[in-house]
């Protein structure tokens, strides 16, 4: 939704005319884009922590494991770090709805494959399998039976380094993209 606000916002507010003027690089447009819904998916992450914290609080009456909610909410905003790019070049050229069904696609395929070896095929399925891994909790958000409170450290350096690959090289190949289809298109 941030991704399909930030495009939105852009086309309100002139279509990149004032950007353009000023002769920046199309590259550090699409770029400072990326960047700054990245700032807002850690600001969303403090958020959460903090409203996680309230609710077991007034709900539980009991103070949850901080370390651990923290834990789990820095793994999940890194393995969402590669719909960033993916969701605003989407939204960019196909619009918020159709941007919105295949996220929805997307979140539903991956329930299914967020606990078999093979996870990280889709970045829906990295931030699937982190709550499994830290908090015990399935992709369909029942509590796992045979849940070890240790996390298998293998698998969240996976979750860390396919999030980080997918998150550089979708970053790259949508900065491309929003080149080659040019702003002067979207004008």
């Amino acid at each position: 939704m941030s991704c399909c606000i930030n495009i939105n916002m852009e086309k309100r507010c002139g279509h990149y005319k004032g950007l353009l003027s000023n002769n920046l690089p199309e590259s550090k447009i699409w770029y400072s884009k990326i960047i700054s819904i990245v700032i807002y998916q850690c600001i969303s992450s403090l958020l959460v922590i903090i409203v996680a914290t309230l609710g077991s609080l007034i709900i539980n009456k009991e103070f949850p494991n901080i370390p651990q909610l923290i834990f789990t909410t820095i793994f999940i905003t890194i393995a969402s770090l590669p719909l960033i790019p993916l969701c605003l070049i989407l939204c960019q050229y196909v619009g918020v709805i159709i941007t919105i069904l295949l996220s929805l696609v997307g979140s539903f395929g991956s329930v299914f494959i967020a606990l078999k070896s093979y996870f990280w095929i889709l970045p829906w399925g990295n931030m699937m399998r982190v709550s499994a891994e830290t908090m015990g909790i399935n992709p369909n958000g029942t509590p796992m039976d045979n849940f070890n409170k240790i996390p298998d450290f293998y698998v969240l350096a996976i979750i860390i380094l396919v999030s980080i690959v997918y998150f550089i090289v979708l970053s790259m190949l949508s900065m491309l993209v929003f080149k080659r289809k040019g702003l002067y298109e979207v004008l």
